[in-house]
């Protein structure tokens, strides 16, 4: 389970916290090497920073000044439009990116997605591609967009890998994180294996509640302390064969494991009219987390031309249970109240993908596919509470549901060139059906998009182009689940199994300047948008519950800059700014609510004496509304040294929320309002990284995958 109360920010934003990059220059060992060196940064100095397709923009990683001995997960954040922090990604400020490693969809999310992407070293990366709205290729349920790294490649047989640890420690929180990554080409085979542990013997914080109830001239304060153990591990097992020039098979296994216990104490003081009560508690929390993905490709070169034809099969299988054991207790009674929840939910998805890719000459090519996707879901509660007699159902409270989705997909795209102009067009039809405890419910809807790209200067320098899209937005299975968790004296999680999808049109228009610099902006108009918000129960009122529901509709036109500034051959920087004005209304009756707020985003390297370097990221947020949630402004900044040693070992040392700064919500109601606050605290991260290889490297083939993993996330 997320952290609750004031540390539900991360759940909330996509763009808050973040940890600081790293850059690095290779020590010159002989003059040759210096020459070799020196070449090496004159030809890095010329190549294009980023250029522009019809419906994506590609970072040059080797062209990048910032990229030099960083993770994939620090990349990401000096990329065009991108945001990421410790839990999520973004684009644009979107939630729901979806990553792929070559043409491999990863299936993680949250803290598990960015403790694997920091096992990907820069060095092994060639380009970033930026899709900010997915194609008819892409599943409609991609709202935020698509980020594509792919790896560099070298054929000839050799192994190649890196191992490392990466450490974060504080007042507050310890984590501990070693990797493993392993590639072995031979002939017609590869293998691939990695692995890594995220584990946490603490992560601690104290949060603080202020409540009013204008009602009845109630005010109520509380504090809670929150401790949890937490121990995350991901394996992945990958075989690709090439039985012929024409022919690729490739199989792969993923596992994930998560294992985390919470305990929180909270204290409540209530004041009034002649009223001085207090309301104590501890909240006690297992959670259990597995997750295997078994993946199958198959590819068939048509032509020389690059048409080929692929059948793509995932099998996903996930069971979580959740424990809870709980004890509140009041001044003004005499008994105590114990009980306990068992919450078990397994999901079963089965997904396939048949297409075509017809290329008829170098400028036009032809994308035809259909993909089905089954879904079977199963959520079960059990509630307890201790009597006189023993332990005693509460079956009031209990439930067991089941339920099953069918997703079937067609879809057509089209790209072409011709001179300056480039295009990407495309259609995509989807038939949803579930049946079971979420009832029957069947629909059908079109997907259209296009993206139509100019080359303003020859050289494609600088380009305009302009992008229409329309995506659906499924909630995801945690927030159908209707398992209440609390997790303070009066605060409380809960799905919504009433949610529907919402459905998002808009449009973009974007310039990319000297390939260096990009402005962008654009409009779109979500009915029924899925939000967080905090809910009332209607006979306990002081009970706050954080659930999903669909509000009435929002509207949403951003503007945004970005560019990388090389001030001088030791001192880079990259900066960004985002405004976003948003209208939103949570119910269809209501007017619309309109405010506006901005981020920035810098990061500054510096090449310093015997091989060192600087980094330091900076991060701001201003005031901003998420449905019936108001967050306040937000400033971090997080430097980190970096040094690398031969050609193998590489170090580095930082700071992680210097400022130790502040977590601030509020949420009105027509009769509470309620101030929650918590404060980060300054912690040490600290990373090595060993890179070893034998005969040349090379890129390890990666599985495609098919299976939508944000129908799994928590966010």
């Amino acid at each position: 389970m997320k952290k609750i109360i004031l540390m539900l920010t991360p759940m909330l934003l996509s763009f808050i916290g973040s940890n600081a990059k790293e850059t690095t220059q290779t020590t010159v060992e002989n003059d040759t090497t210096a020459q070799e060196t020196k070449m090496l940064e004159e030809v890095v100095v010329k190549a294009p920073l980023i250029r522009r397709e019809a419906d994506r923009i590609i970072l040059n990683v080797s062209a990048n000044p910032l990229s030099a001995n960083k993770n994939a997960k620090e990349l990401l954040q000096t990329a065009p439009g991108v945001w990421a922090d410790d839990d999520h990604i973004s684009i644009y400020g979107q939630g729901g990116t979806t990553i792929y490693i070559d043409d491999r969809k990863v299936n993680m999310s949250g803290k598990q997605l960015m403790t694997y992407l920091k096992t990907i070293q820069s060095s092994s990366i060639a380009t970033i591609e930026i899709i900010p709205k997915g194609g008819a290729e892409y599943s409609a349920d991609s709202s935020g967009g698509i980020i594509r790294i792919n790896l560099k490649r070298n054929r000839i047989d050799g192994i190649s890998g890196s191992a490392g640890m990466n450490v974060t420690s504080g007042k507050n929180k310890q984590w501990f994180n070693p990797f493993l990554n392993f590639g072995l080409h031979s002939g017609k085979w590869t293998v691939s294996l990695n692995g890594n542990l995220n584990g946490s013997p603490y992560d601690r914080y104290t949060s603080y509640d202020e409540s009013s109830n204008s009602l009845l001239s109630q005010k109520m304060n509380g504090i809670s302390r929150h401790n949890s153990k937490e121990i995350q591990g991901n394996a992945m097992l990958g075989l690709f064969y090439e039985p012929s020039d024409k022919d690729k098979l490739g199989l792969q296994f993923d596992y994930n494991s998560n294992r985390k216990k919470s305990v929180s104490d909270s204290e409540t003081s209530i004041f009034g009219e002649n009223i001085l009560e207090k309301t104590f508690g501890v909240y006690n929390n297992k959670d259990r987390f597995h997750n295997f993905n078994a993946s199958f490709n198959w590819s068939h070169s048509l032509d020389d031309q690059g048409s080929v034809f692929k059948l793509i099969s995932n099998y996903n299988y996930q069971n979580s249970t959740v424990n809870e054991n709980n004890e509140m207790s009041w001044s003004y009674l005499p008994n105590d109240s114990v009980y306990r929840t068992d919450n078990s939910n397994r999901y079963n998805i089965f997904a396939t993908d048949i297409s075509l890719r017809k290329v008829f000459n170098p400028n036009w090519n032809l994308n035809i596919g259909g993909k089905y996707t089954f879904n079977n879901v199963s959520n079960r509660s059990y509630h307890h509470f201790l009597s006189d007699a023993g332990w005693i159902s509460n079956e009031g409270f209990d439930y067991d549901t089941s339920y099953n989705e069918n997703i079937v997909a067609l879809y057509a795209a089209a790209a072409g060139k011709a001179g300056r102009w480039s295009f990407k067009a495309g259609v995509r039809g989807e038939y949803y059906k579930s049946n079971g405890s979420r009832s029957n419910y069947q629909r059908f809807d079109f997907f259209p998009n296009a993206n139509v790209a100019f080359n303003i200067t020859e050289n494609g320098d600088y380009t305009i182009a302009l992008g229409h899209y329309r995506n659906i937005r499924r909630p995801s299975f945690w927030a159908l689940n209707p398992t209440v968790m609390q997790v303070s004296d009066y605060y409380y999680t809960v799905g919504n199994p009433t949610l529907t999808q919402s459905l998002t049109d808009g449009v973009s228009l974007d310039f990319v300047l000297a390939r260096k610099f990009t402005i962008a902006t654009g409009y779109s108009s979500t009915d029924k948008p899925i939000r967080q918000v905090f809910t009332l129960n209607p006979e306990y009122p002081e009970r706050m519950y954080l659930t999903w529901e669909n509000e009435g509709k929002d509207r949403n036109f951003f503007i945004h800059a970005d560019g990388l500034f090389n001030i001088t051959d030791w001192w880079n920087l990259y900066s960004s700014v985002t405004y976003i004005v948003k209208s939103q209304k949570l119910h269809s009756s209501e007017p619309f609510d309109t405010f506006g707020y901005i981020q920035l985003v810098g990061s500054t390297s510096f090449t310093l004496p015997h091989g060192f370097n600087l980094n330091v990221n900076c991060f701001y947020s201003s005031k901003m509304k998420i449905g019936n949630i108001t967050v306040y402004p937000i400033l971090n900044i997080n430097p980190i040294v970096q040094k690398r040693f031969g050609k193998q070992w590489s170090v580095s040392l930082g700071m992680e929320n210097m400022l130790q700064r502040n977590n601030r919500l509020r949420n009105s109601s027509s009769i509470y309002d309620r101030f929650l606050h918590s404060k980060n605290y300054m912690a040490v991260i600290a990373g090595v990284t060993y890179n070893f290889s034998s005969g040349k490297k090379f890129r390890a083939p990666r599985v495609e995958k098919s299976i939508d993993n944000s129908r799994l996330s928590k966010e």
